[in-house]
């Protein structure tokens, strides 16, 4: 696979490759209701525990308008399954909604974070085929860690936000 974004004008896209857009809609994903329960029951169990906790932003840009949005879905599935499969398998993924997802970090500190950061970055930023194209997504990545950065799920998640945007700008 080319190391470079092989980009194409959406009237160029292949009908083809509109047609066999998957068929699961995006908003079929887990989604932002799961995550704070989920960080809630899990910062309860950190607390008892005396553990940390990591909680990563991941936002990529729009797709639709460069090459339509049969397109874009079918490679925020794609992008979704790489993040799922490249998590520990006690990690949580979630779809905070648009193009953002997340991730909880079970049992995860600093180290962990940065390592996984990277391998996310590596991993999701390799061209999807979809079709005849080969799409480039660029992941704008931000982590928080409990305790340091916040005790609540909320104040978690709005730390990772910022951090990715810290770092995209």
């Amino acid at each position: 696979m080319p190391d470079h974004a092989f980009q194409v004008s959406a009237s160029t896209v292949a009908p083809r490759a509109c047609a066999e857009a998957s068929a699961v809609p995006v908003a079929a994903l887990p989604n932002r209701a799961l995550l704070g329960p989920i960080v809630d029951r899990q910062l309860a169990v950190c607390r008892r525990n005396g553990a940390s906790l990591v909680v990563l932003s991941i936002g990529f840009e729009s797709l639709a308008q460069r090459y339509g949005s049969a397109v874009e879905t079918q490679v925020l599935h794609a992008a979704w399954n790489r993040l799922k499969n490249h998590l520990r398998g006690s990690d949580i993924a979630v779809r905070i909604g648009g193009h953002e997802f997340g991730a909880v970090l079970l049992n995860a500190a600093e180290p962990t974070a940065v390592i996984v950061d990277a391998r996310l970055s590596a991993v999701l930023s390799q061209p999807y085929g979809i079709g005849a194209l080969e799409v480039v997504l660029s992941a704008r990545m931000g982590a928080a860690v409990y305790p340091q950065a916040g005790s609540t799920g909320e104040a978690l998640a709005a730390a990772a936000v910022k951090n990715a945007a810290a770092r995209a700008g």
